[in-house]
């Protein structure tokens, strides 16, 4: 275009930003007319520009526009991978989920993290619980949570809380533990940096748990139970706990972390800060103790008398543990306890 117009007389185009200017202009379909093209060969030149610029920003138009409905379609139907962090993936869906999404919702919205659902439910039902929710930001992965390339779909590395529920969302298959442990020893071989809680049905499956890498086991309505259980005797206590667990108005249980000056203090000493600085009732201690595995006391370099004290452990049939954690539940201890520094304090 420079070529031909710049030696025309009274013509708009004399120089390589004048031409490129124009060139921006028009095929881009902008059109503002501050330059035009005077000559016959210019003109020539703007028409092909102007089919040009139709054919291009068309094609690029819809390209851009069919880029954001197959992501909006892909994660309506659960098939983006997931880039959240610090979020609460929950595996597999049962009336407990609902549940827990409802819990959350009532939490501080600067508290509330993002959750990320992994089931087998079409995606009208989600859309449904995305809709009854909207202060929360719920995603949605479609597959079998056993799967580890599923889970790897959900961010699952790095999310905050992983909790496994008794599945009975997989389309033409009767609802079982064994999913459940499968998932469990799945992502055992993950390096994760999240809690895993985990529900069961039937408490007869506790043994096949790998206990070190599931920090909780909920047996499935175990807590009903033995509300039910409880009210033959006492009425009244069934309705108070059932209405403390709703975390109603931010009141019910809560875990908190024990101030370090208070390590080597009394539990009565404890309680009588709770209620006066924080106003909460202190209900009982969460001790957490990690036991030593073999390879602890071993070294790293694989000697050979390392493996000769391996091989007798496996001769003898003995099993060593390998790094499991033991949570001790004392409620309301004696007022002389004394807190230990891996003690966490559980108050209403």
């Amino acid at each position: 275009m420079l070529a031909v117009e710049h030696q025309k007389a009274g013509g708009d185009i004399k120089n390589f930003f004048d031409a490129i200017w124009w060139s921006l202009v028009t095929i881009t379909t902008v059109g503002y007319g501050d330059l035009v093209p005077k000559t016959f060969w210019g003109r020539i030149i703007g028409i092909v520009f102007i089919f040009l610029g139709f054919t291009i920003f068309s094609t690029f138009t819809a390209f851009i526009a069919s880029t954001f409905i197959d992501k909006k379609i892909k994660e309506r139907k659960g098939l983006n991978k997931i880039r959240e962090r610090n979020h609460i993936l929950i595996c597999g869906w049962n009336a407990s989920a609902k549940k827990i999404l409802s819990f959350i919702s009532k939490l501080d919205p600067a508290q509330i993290p993002n959750i990320v659902l992994i089931n087998e439910l079409d995606e009208g039902k989600i859309s449904a619980f995305q809709n009854h929710y909207p202060d929360l930001d719920i995603k949605f992965i479609n597959g079998d949570f056993t799967n580890q390339e599923v889970l790897l779909k959900g961010n699952i590395k790095e999310a905050q809380h992983i909790i496994l529920l008794y599945d009975e969302s997989k389309p033409n298959s009767a609802p079982s533990d064994e999913r459940t442990i499968i998932a469990s020893h799945n992502i055992a071989y993950l390096k994760l940096k999240g809690k895993i809680t985990m529900q069961l049905y039937d408490e007869k499956y506790l043994p096949n748990i790998r206990r070190e890498k599931v920090n909780n086991v909920i047996i499935f309505d175990e807590v009903g139970g033995n509300l039910l259980a409880n009210s033959t005797i006492n009425p009244a206590v069934p309705d108070f706990i059932q209405e403390i667990l709703k975390f109603s108005e931010g009141k019910g249980f809560k875990e908190v972390d024990i101030p370090s000056e208070f390590v080597t203090k009394t539990f009565a000493e404890l309680t009588e800060f709770l209620k006066k600085e924080r106003d909460l009732i202190l209900l009982g201690i969460v001790s957490i103790h990690p036991e030593v595995s073999i390879e602890q006391v071993l070294s790293d370099d694989t000697s050979s008398i390392d493996k000769f004290i391996k091989q007798q452990f496996e001769l003898s049939g003995k099993k060593f543990k390998s790094g499991e954690t033991k949570s001790n539940i004392k409620i309301k201890p004696k007022d002389e306890y004394i807190i230990q520094e891996t003690d966490k304090a559980i108050v209403l």
